[in-house]
Parts: C-alpha cells; sequence; structure tokens
C-alpha cells in the first residue's frame, strides 16, 4: 500500500489492486506519516495514530460467516463461556478434522497482533479451550510432567502450549509498554 497526505484531502491509503480508504484529518495544522515495519503512524499535534493492514489471522478469524477452524473455534468457546452445550460438540468437529493445532495458533497469533485488550483476552481463551481438546493420547501432556513423574521422563509441551505461554507473555509486555503512563506502542512485529 501507499500512504499519502493532503491537506484538504486527509490521508489517502491506496492498495495494490486501485482500492483505497480515505481518513479525514479536518483542522489538523501539522500531520507527519512515519513509516514502521508493518505500519505506519499518524502524527498530529493532538494525537498520535496507527495505520496498519488488518492481519491476516484476525481477517481469518473476523471474517463475517468465516469457516476457517480458528473462527470455529472462536465460536465454540464463546458459546462455551455462554453455558451452550454444542460448544463440545463444534470443538471435538474441529478436532476430527486434524486443524486444531493450526486453530489454537491462529487464535494465539491473532491476540499478539490485537490492541483491545478485550479481544485480545477473548481470542486467548478461545486458544486455551482448544487446549482442552488437544490431548491425543496419554504420552500427549499438554502442560508438562504430571505430578509424581520425574523431568527426565521427556514429557514435554505441546507447540501450542508453548506458543500460547510465549504469546500471554509477549502480549503482558506490550500492553504495559502501551500504557498511557508510558505511551510505547509497538506492534507485534516491532517486538520482535
Amino acid at each position: 500500500s501507499v500512504v499519502l497526505h493532503w491537506k484538504i484531502l486527509g490521508v489517502l491509503m491506496v492498495g495494490p489492486y486501485g482500492d483505497w480508504l480515505r481518513f479525514p484529518y479536518e483542522g489538523e495544522e501539522n500531520l507527519y506519516i512515519i513509516p514502521e515495519i508493518d505500519c505506519c503512524r499518524v502524527v498530529t499535534n493532538n494525537r498520535i495514530e496507527m495505520l496498519q493492514r488488518v492481519p491476516p489471522a484476525t481477517a481469518e478469524l473476523f471474517r463475517i460467516g468465516s469457516i476457517e477452524p480458528s473462527a470455529m473455534l472462536l465460536d465454540a468457546s464463546d458459546d462455551f463461556e455462554k453455558g451452550s452445550p454444542s460448544s463440545d460438540e463444534a470443538a471435538r468437529a474441529i478436532t476430527k478434522t486434524g486443524m486444531l493445532g493450526e486453530a489454537i495458533i491462529t487464535c494465539t497469533e491473532a491476540a499478539t497482533r490485537e490492541f483491545d485488550v478485550k479481544t485480545q483476552k477473548r481470542l486467548l481463551r478461545a486458544a486455551s479451550y482448544g487446549m482442552h481438546f488437544s490431548y491425543k493420547d496419554g504420552d500427549a501432556i499438554l502442560g508438562g510432567p504430571l505430578a509424581g513423574s520425574s523431568a527426565e521422563s521427556g514429557i514435554r509441551p505441546t507447540t501450542e502450549a508453548s506458543t500460547f505461554v510465549a504469546s500471554a507473555r509477549k502480549i503482558r509486555v506490550m500492553n504495559a509498554l502501551r500504557d498511557s503512563k508510558v505511551g510505547l506502542v509497538l506492534t507485534s512485529s516491532q517486538y520482535d
């Protein structure tokens, strides 16, 4: 995408296929567009905003009518929060397709790229809910060694569990940096 600024028009973002979005900034005397690794910052006298393409994981999850496994896992998690018994069936259906691991990773990745804390929590809850269904057999322990077992038994957390924990830590740090007292807004790519 190309981002342009005209005093009369505001900020105009033009995509690679000619589609465009206009962001009016009326009454702003000074406006600067600063390029970043995965977005651009729009700095005015009164505020700083980030202009970013919707990440693919987020688009996959929140697209209207999406039948991607991650979107189905998010719906199942929301149903579980509401107390619906159909949530269990939906999660098991994703497990049968063999796409549960991918759905968990997508929910976790989307949470790291989200700025809204409520949405972050919702996505992490969905990933956590999916991990409850990811047990394959007695040898695949999700969270590490069982109580009373030795650390040398070779039981390790799954990739999904490790990614989930690392992402939760990352989100905690990024949200602390985004706090208004600190004021350092970073995207997930910038943090990495």
